[in-house]
Parts: C-alpha cells; sequence; structure tokens
C-alpha cells in the first residue's frame, strides 16, 4: 500500500504572511514606509514574535520587505516582489487595479515567449503532439458552441500548453506552471464574448496549420497575431469594466 505524507496544515506565520501583504495592498503600509516593529504586530495580530520573525523572514523572501540594519522592516514597491509567487498573484488579483495591471504584463510576457515557442514546436513536433493540439482546438468549438466558457477556457490553455510540449523544452513549460490559475482566470475574463471566442479559434486554426505544415515563419507569425488580439481584448475589459479575479488559495505541500 502506498504511504502519503500527510497534508501541512496553514501555520499561523503563512496566515501573518497574507494579512500583511493584504495590508500593503490596502495601502496601510505604503512602499518604502516601515512596518511597525515585532513586539507591535505581535500585539496587532495576537501571535509570538517567533510568529512575527518567521511571518517577516517569508516576507523578505518573497521580496515585499527588506530590512535596514538599525532602522527596522520597510517596504518594498510591487515591481520587486516575487513574481511567481502563488500567495502574491492572488492577493495582488484581489483588486481591480492589481488584477488589470497583472493580466496585461501577463499577457504581454506570453506574447514575447510564445512566439518564439511556436516556431520551435512548427520545427520539432511530432504526429502525437498535432494529435493533441487537434484535440484541444475541437474542444473549444464545441465548447464555443454550449457558451461553455469555462471549457472554453480550459481547451485554450490546453492548446498552448500542447504547443509548448511540442517545442520540446521543459524549462520553457516550467516558466508558467506556477501561472497556471491567473492564467485561467486571465483567459476566462476575456472569453465572455462569443465572437471573441470566434476569433480565437480562427487564430488557433492558423497556428496548427503552420505547426502542421512545420513552417516556423509562419508559425511565429500566426502566434503573433494571435497574442496581439488576445492583448486587445483584455485591454478592452480592463477599461471598460475593471478586471477581478477570483484566484483559488494557493497550493501547499
Amino acid at each position: 500500500m502506498n504511504m502519503y505524507p500527510a497534508p501541512v496544515r496553514r501555520g499561523l506565520a503563512d496566515q501573518l504572511v497574507e494579512h500583511l501583504v493584504a495590508a500593503i495592498l490596502r495601502g496601510d503600509h505604503p512602499p518604502d514606509s516601515r512596518l511597525p516593529p515585532e513586539d507591535r504586530l505581535a500585539e496587532l495580530f495576537k501571535v509570538s514574535r517567533l510568529t512575527v520573525r518567521e511571518a517577516v523572514k517569508e516576507l523578505r523572501h518573497k521580496g515585499v520587505v527588506r530590512i535596514e540594519q538599525g532602522r527596522g522592516t520597510f517596504v518594498n514597491p510591487a515591481t520587486r516582489w516575487s513574481p511567481l509567487d502563488p500567495t502574491l498573484l492572488m492577493a495582488r488579483a484581489g483588486s481591480t487595479e492589481g488584477a488589470g495591471d497583472l493580466a496585461v504584463k501577463l499577457t504581454e510576457a506570453r506574447r514575447l515567449v510564445e512566439v518564439g515557442v511556436s516556431g520551435l514546436a512548427a520545427q520539432r513536433r511530432t504526429e502525437q503532439d498535432l494529435v493533441e493540439l487537434g484535440r484541444a482546438l475541437d474542444r473549444m468549438r464545441e465548447a464555443s458552441d454550449r457558451d461553455d466558457v469555462d471549457g472554453f477556457t480550459k481547451a485554450d490553455l490546453e492548446f498552448h500548453q500542447a504547443v509548448m510540449a511540442a517545442a520540446g523544452n521543459p524549462f520553457i513549460t516550467a516558466l508558467f506552471e506556477p501561472l497556471v490559475d491567473l492564467l485561467f482566470e486571465v483567459r476566462r475574463a476575456a472569453s465572455g464574448y462569443r465572437p471573441g471566442r470566434e476569433t480565437a479559434i480562427a487564430a488557433h486554426r492558423k497556428v496548427l496549420e503552420a505547426i502542421e505544415h512545420g513552417v516556423p515563419d509562419a508559425a511565429r507569425d500566426a502566434m503573433g497575431l494571435h497574442m496581439q488580439q488576445t492583448a486587445e481584448r483584455i485591454n478592452e475589459v480592463v477599461e471598460q469594466d475593471g478586471l477581478r479575479l477570483a484566484l483559488p488559495p494557493p497550493r501547499r505541500a
């Protein structure tokens, strides 16, 4: 019988990290301001100073705060925070302003990476890769016809994951692994409009055709156009309605 370790419960230090990040994002502790000293934080949150010390250590690791010798603990601007940390992503996505900023920058990063990836996929794809890409595209069409936005979004991401798999570089896939939940939420927010889904399906089909024919330049051009259309749609959502993302709690061992 297989034996698995018991799930690790969230400790007080983890909870304090989340409370402090939320307070910072609310503006209670602006960038470059000094956090209250350990004893004051312990009193405010009714935890031990050891718990506060552990939480501050974790915040330093995530780039949220810095220690200035002899002066105290200071808040860093969000641009210095760890960009792939699930806890920080969840917290920043909780506000309309933070969610919109994350969505725009994530799409920008995807465009920079996935255009090149599609070219590699056109050079390295196998017959099985083409099967997986075709299946994902079929699922996109079926979900869109049902007006199933969640199903469409899931199939959309599966298509892009299949392109990365076809490129044959595990480091690229690993780069996006921490962002799976955020990617899903951003794509879902931009996929509620049926004409937009039709445009996306047509763009994915062109990417697949270029990869199938083994033409890297055509694959890069098709992916570049698709990512440009995606960016334009996300900007519309952000500017017209704002964007609020509902990320699940961060995954823990």
